[in-house]
Order: structure tokens, then sequence, then C-alpha cells
């Protein structure tokens, strides 16, 4: 099978952090509950998406995850004032280190929304999944080797 075709057949698993001031009501049981077409979903609902730091995300693609998707709070709708403009420089540098070790940027990304339903958060879920498709499997998986 070539490289081609590997890429193709890959489901990447995609972990969706939110935070639960975006969400509306019950979204994140209706993402719990949603069977994924073509990739995986894990979904943390988190306090503030301020509280991530770069570390963590680190660590969760270091644990295997193809792809981190982080949703925010609208610009000027977080609670915390400028918790969600922390994150989007956090991920900013976790894009820039990981252009650096040619890991591919898109692993990470960030979104912003007020009030998202189960089925928009898997949404961007499922576009994360798609930026980072053709990057195939995370070269930090168990097992596989660079």
């Amino acid at each position: 099978m070539s490289a081609k075709s590997n890429k193709n057949c890959f489901e990447p698993e995609v972990v969706l952090l939110y935070c639960q001031h975006c969400v509306g009501d019950g979204a994140e049981i209706a993402v719990q509950s949603q069977q994924a077409c073509g990739f995986s979903v894990r979904p943390m609902m988190m306090p503030c998406s301020s509280k991530i730091e770069v570390p963590y995300i680190l660590r969760i693609l270091e644990q295997g995850a193809d792809a981190v998707e982080l949703v925010a709070c609208p610009d000027g709708g977080c609670r915390f004032l400028v918790g969600s403009l922390r994150a989007e420089k956090r991920i900013d540098y976790i894009r820039k280190l990981l252009t650096q070790i040619n890991f591919g940027a898109e692993r990470v990304g960030i979104s912003r929304g007020p009030g998202l339903s189960g089925e928009e958060l898997l949404a961007l879920a499922a576009d994360r999944a798609e930026a980072v498709r053709n990057l195939g499997a995370n070269p930090m998986k168990k097992g596989e080797h660079r």
C-alpha cells in the first residue's frame, strides 16, 4: 500500500478541549454521544480556555493524539476578560514549536464561538481532523518512529 493511500485511510484522533462557557446547554452530552465518521473525537470540557498550558497540550500530543482543537469564547466574551486571548497566544506558540520540529502546525488549532451546540463542536473537531489528514499519524504515538 502506498503512503498516499495510507493517509487516505488514516482516521485522526482529535482531542477537543472546550470552555464550559462557550457551549449551549447540553452540548457536552451531545458531543460525547456522537459517533464521528472518518475520525475519533475525545471531548474534554474545561472551566476556561485560559487554564490550558503549553505543556498540557504537548503532553496530549505526546500521548498519541493526532490533533488538538481548543474551543474558546469569542473576543470580548470571556468571563475572565482575557482568558481566550491567553489561550490563543499559547496555541500560536505551540504551532511555532511544531513547525520547528516538522510535526505540522496544523496539529493544533483554536476556534471561538458563543453558545455552540454539540453538532457545532463536532464540526470543529472534523475540521481539525481534515487539517491533519494529509500529515498522517502523529509521529509521537507509541510504537511510531520518525
